[in-house]
């Protein structure tokens, strides 16, 4: 699709947050989609409920409209949402939260129409458009779900990996490194790390190279925005400079280009992974993340070392051992290769930004 008659300066508004609560995985998902629409010529906006976001949305271009309420409260934004939009009409809303209601996308929907970016299926809410990139998504039974809570179908379901939206440059074709031996292990939790599980896992790799494990490998870790470890982490390396700290990071596929394999937090991380065919162990910090996790356990060689909010020595123990076998194997690196390409190519950001755009308003 082109940008055309009817999609160049249409207005659309995202609805999203960051913060060190929630990190910042709606908010990068959802640039990613608005970096598509704007290369299709509409016109974006972000609408905030705190100013936690509020720089990096400037730095990648987009105006930060912030509304000055609780993201986990969002009913009780719609007065100065309300208030923003009448001066400021669109002709979409894509709203990214956990904490929408029922009530307040029906509200929306007289404003204009909607879009939701869903991971749960539960609540569902009355929208046009429904986006689950998720490897668990087409399995969801939204049909049922709508049908049970009396509320419309969407017109549109954007359902499965193929929908994952990443950064334009996962969906140019670049892979990770395929060497028979493994040199560069990338750590990721995210934007934050509550449970300071990178810190935990790094101490344990430390301890074990005094013994002469992990000979002849560096780890690249990142430090998300909002990590409370970063002096920490700092310190660690500068007694190990096997470990790579890295902040402020913008391209993180450049990172994951040069690596062999990959420990990382279940979340949008994980499609990113599977763009590049970087081999991976994940962990997860909450309720919301296991599916995905389990997921990627049951259906490819990705194992889930679990939840390590509620397991924390059990889950630590289990990344490393799944960590020092990746190492080790050179044809369970090769088979995880083979079941990534099976799930995303990386141009799930611009099918979505396609749709949006081309939906025709059938309320």
């Amino acid at each position: 699709m082109t940008a055309g008659k009817g999609v160049k300066g249409m207005r659309v508004i995202i609805r999203a947050d960051g913060n060190v609560q929630i990190a910042m995985g709606h908010i990068m998902r959802c640039l990613s989609i608005a970096d598509a629409l704007r290369a299709l010529g509409a016109d974006v906006v972000f609408v905030t409920a705190g100013n936690e976001s509020r720089g990096l949305l400037q730095t990648r271009g987009y105006e930060a409209v912030v509304l000055g309420t609780s993201y986990s409260a969002m009913e009780s934004e719609l007065g100065g949402f309300s208030a923003y939009f009448r001066q400021h009409p669109a002709e979409l809303i894509l709203v990214d939260s956990y904490f929408v209601t029922r009530g307040y996308m029906e509200v929306l929907r007289t404003w204009a129409r909607t879009a939701w970016l869903d991971d749960l299926g539960e609540p569902v809410h009355p929208v046009d458009i429904l986006i689950n990139y998720n490897i668990y998504a087409k399995e969801m039974s939204y049909r049922e779900r709508y049908a049970k809570s009396g509320a419309a179908l969407p017109g549109q379901l954007l359902l499965g990996c193929e929908y994952a939206p990443l950064r334009e440059a996962f969906g140019q074709g670049r892979r990770s490194v395929c060497r028979d031996a493994v040199q560069d292990v990338l750590i990721t939790t995210g934007g934050g790390d509550a449970q300071n599980a990178v810190g935990a896992l790094c101490g344990r790799i430390a301890e074990e190279i005094k013994t002469g494990l992990h000979r002849g490998i560096r780890y690249h870790v990142i430090c998300g925005p909002f990590s409370e470890k970063r002096e920490e982490l700092r310190a660690l390396a500068a007694l190990y400079p096997v470990f790579r700290i890295h902040e402020n990071v913008t391209d993180m596929w450049e990172l994951m280009e040069q690596c062999d394999i990959a420990v990382s937090a279940a979340g949008s991380t994980m499609y990113e992974l599977c763009s590049m065919r970087l081999p991976a162990v994940c962990f997860y910090f909450a309720e919301n993340q296991r599916r995905m996790a389990e997921y990627f356990d049951r259906f490819t060689e990705i194992k889930s070392a679990g939840n390590i909010a509620q397991n924390r020595e059990a889950v630590l123990t289990a990344l490393l051992g799944r960590l020092t076998q990746l190492e080790e194997d050179g044809q369970l690196r090769r088979r995880i290769r083979e079941q990534m390409e099976t799930l995303t190519d990386g141009r799930g950001a611009w099918r979505i930004a396609e749709r949006l755009l081309a939906a025709e308003d059938g309320r």
